[in-house]
């Protein structure tokens, strides 16, 4: 049988606010451990806490290989020693300080280091095997089952009489805690001992710490040191019962063999608890005798030298008091004179600063009452010039519209125009058409009376002729020949007449198709004009509108800046409070400083003086630090108040600043406004000229009945650039689209941010991120 040797774990109080670690196993001092973060350092671990050079729970450790650690077990010059008051209830802590040492622990210099104790690892105990003797074996086996109370008794009265010794003899080193003759007594007695112990009335927490265990001496074996389960005892002969009753007796006979091997393990368990509570007590014991020890000691001389310093202190005020009387007088007088000398100047220079503060406010005020009034003109000239802008918007929207009814009755006017003179040369194509068709019928008749003249009658008219001869003469067909062949010739020249005629009129139709299309062109570019104007005159409103927005916004701003100067009023007034409130503390200081300079004026006086040699040399160390911890404080106090001033003047120019960029946003909103007025008077100048051109346009649209007229005037013309005739280069189509193109092109997106025509309006400009 192998037992496990597991260490108690012994309740000890620790204070709230050091040792108090969320990790159980990080308070095991003494035992292995294992840094992962470090290559898997390995150590002891010595101190485990809330050290005073950082927050929270560190653990101290000793690594094994020397060169690895940082320090020697202190860091900045401190050291905790860890105690275990368990019989002393003086002691309010478990840490004392000694300033000899300022050490955490002890160890080779360069093998200590503090790491967190989230970051450790704590090896198990220590597992040992021992094998059974046959002594306690036997011994073991003999022991009875039950105890009497005799012994319970003598075991609860040899605990109350060790608790009493224990707390008379808190001076005197207790060596070893007295055994009985028997492992079980001796094991009960240290139980009811550790259970009867008194709590220690401190404000502490509890931790549990476990000594050791490779530390420990090695005792002298006896029966208790070697806890091993012994083997059961033959049973007793028995004589032979009956089969049925033997195997129920040999039944109960191996419970109750088990039986009593589970207790004798749970004895030899106890016994070992107890063996290592025994060597924590005697451990503790003696950590406290010698902090008990040096305890009285301290106790005792911290009582020496506190009669000490009283009996000094009682000295020193009577020396001060008669010194005080003597040379305060001369002192104040002459500090006096350069104290006021210094306040006159310091309230001199502070009345300056005043004055100037105020002086700059009242001429801010002034300039701001100045551009607020300025600016309310111009938001107001603004606004008239916006209403003016608006009134000749909608005049020329008016006009706009005007020009375009007027256009459009133009066109339909030279459209019915052209549809009459349609009509009219339709009547009159009709008409010549219908006098050709006569004449040619006539012509044809003469022709086939002049060819059936001969062949139908040529018998008649022999006969006639030959009767006429008789009677008329040749004469009168003679006349009548001539006179059908003028009426011939005039029918002939009437149909070239007419020819002529056609053609002129098919000429004439031809070039007022041609007109019919210039009019087209020219109604198509008039109307391209129109919407540019249309558009142009909705980028101005847009314009007016930005404008409007924009003087709205400035409102917005000045109301801002308004309420931000008014804020800043504010501040200046409470920062003239705080610089007032600092200048008497300051001067409260001062006083002070120089009550403290008259004393240490006094103290070197004493020291100067044969007679306070010796007190002085008893007291230099007192008083002298009273002083510097004094001459500290006010030169603490002092640069605060000086940082705190220079704050304050920082805080002061800062909103100087912001008060100047403010008029200076304010100055460039006006100048961007002036600006934007002349653009305007610009876009009206263009508007005014685009109307013009309008007109001379319009008056340039020509009726049907005297374009006409006027075709050998336009046949004169001569373009250039169309090389046709019919038109000048001044009333050339591609010119004035040319023109109206070039004005939709550069005049129909504006940009606020490149303050230029484009191709792009603010919204979209792609430097918008640049400008501010």
């Amino acid at each position: 049988m192998s037992t496990k040797l597991k260490l108690p774990s012994i309740p000890v109080r620790t204070p709230k606010n050091r040792f108090q670690s969320e990790h159980d196993e990080a308070n095991k001092i003494g035992q292995r451990v294992t840094i992962p973060s470090l290559d898997n350092c390995t150590g002891i671990l010595r101190y485990v806490g809330e050290p005073d050079f950082k927050a929270g729970v560190w653990a101290g450790i000793e690594l094994d290989k020397q060169g690895e650690g940082k320090n020697d077990g202190s860091v900045q010059g401190y050291l905790y020693i860890q105690i275990y008051p368990f019989f002393f209830s003086s002691l309010s802590t478990d840490l004392l300080f000694y300033n000899f040492s300022k050490r955490y622990f002890t160890c080779a210099p360069n093998t200590g280091i503090f790491i967190g104790v989230s970051k450790i690892i704590i090896h198990p105990p220590i597992v040992v095997k021992k094998k059974p003797s046959p002594t306690s074996s036997t011994r073991r086996s003999n022991l009875p089952l039950n105890r009497s109370p005799s012994n319970t008794t003598r075991i609860l009265n040899t605990s109350s009489s060790s608790t009493t010794t224990t707390k008379k003899k808190t001076g005197l080193r207790i060596s070893s805690v007295p055994s009985s003759s028997s492992s079980v007594s001796s094991s009960s007695t240290i139980a009811t001992t550790t259970a009867t112990t008194p709590p220690i009335t401190t404000n502490t927490s509890r931790t549990t710490i476990t000594p050791p265990p490779m530390t420990r001496k090695k005792s002298t074996p006896s029966p208790a040191a070697a806890p091993v389960t012994p083997p059961p005892p033959p049973p007793p002969p028995l004589t032979p019962p009956a089969p049925p009753v033997q195997e129920k007796i040999s039944q109960e006979t191996n419970q109750l063999y088990e039986m009593l091997e589970k207790v004798q393990r749970e004895r030899d368990s106890f016994q070992l608890q107890m063996k290592n509570k025994e060597t924590a007590w005697e451990r503790l014991v003696s950590s406290k005798e010698s902090l008990s020890l040096q305890v009285e000691e301290k106790e005792y001389k911290n009582r020496y030298l506190q009669r000490e310093l009283d009996e000094k202190a009682a000295r020193v005020e009577e020396l001060e008091l008669g010194l005080a009387e003597r040379d305060a007088v001369i002192a104040k007088n002459h500090r006096d004179d350069e104290k006021t000398c210094q306040d006159q100047r310091r309230i001199e220079r502070l009345e300056t600063l005043v004055r100037e503060l105020q002086a700059q406010i009242k001429t801010s005020q002034e300039k701001q009452v100045q551009k607020e009034r300025e600016y309310q003109g111009s938001i107001d000239q603004m606004r008239r010039e916006v209403n003016s802008s608006e009134s000749m918007t909608a005049s020329l929207e008016k006009e706009c519209e005007e020009l375009r009814r007027a256009g459009l009755e133009a066109i339909h006017a030279y459209e019915d125009s052209v549809i009459q003179i349609n009509h009219k040369h339709e009547a009159e194509i009709q008409q010549k058409n219908q006098h050709i068709a006569n004449l040619d019928f006539t012509i044809a008749d003469l022709k086939h009376k002049q060819y059936t003249l001969f062949d139908d009658d040529e018998k008649d008219i022999e006969t006639r002729l030959k009767e006429l001869s008789d009677t008329v003469n040749s004469n009168d067909t003679q006349d009548q020949r001539q006179r059908l062949e003028e009426q011939l010739e005039l029918t002939m020249t009437e149909l070239d007449s007419e020819r002529k005629t056609i053609q002129s009129m098919f000429n004439e139709i031809e070039q007022l198709k041609s007109e019919v299309n210039t009019f087209k062109q020219q109604s198509v570019s008039i109307e391209q004009k129109f919407q540019s104007l249309q558009s142009e005159i909705e980028m101005e409103l847009m314009d007016k509108k930005r404008l409007i927005e924009e003087a709205d916004n400035a409102f917005e701003r000045q109301a801002k800046a308004e309420d931000e100067h008014y804020q800043l009023k504010l501040s200046t007034m409470t920062l003239e409070k705080e610089y007032n409130e600092m200048a008497e503390t300051n001067k409260q200081l001062e006083a002070d400083y120089i009550k403290l300079m008259d004393e240490m004026m006094i103290l070197e006086k004493q020291d100067a003086s044969p007679t306070a040699a010796p007190i002085h040399n008893n007291n230099s160390n007192s008083t002298s630090s009273s002083n510097n911890n004094n001459q500290t404080e006010l030169k603490e106090r002092i640069k605060t108040l000086e940082r705190e001033k220079e704050e304050k003047t920082i805080q002061v120019k800062q909103l100087y600043k912001d008060l100047s960029e403010l008029e200076s946003l304010v100055e460039n909103r006006v100048f961007g406004e002036a600006e934007l007025e002349e653009k305007l008077e610009e876009e009206k100048n263009k508007v005014l000229k685009l109307s013009r051109e309008l007109n001379e346009l319009k008056s340039n649209f020509i009726s049907p009945t005297t374009s006409s007229t006027r075709g050998g005037e336009d046949l004169a013309k001569y373009c250039e650039l169309c090389e046709k005739y019919g038109h000048d280069l001044i009333q050339c189509e591609n010119t004035v689209k040319k023109v109206v193109s070039f004005i939709d092109t550069h005049y129909s997106y504006y940009c606020d941010n490149c303050d230029d025509y484009g191709n792009h309006i603010t919204e979209d400009c792609p430097n918008q991120d640049e400008t501010f």
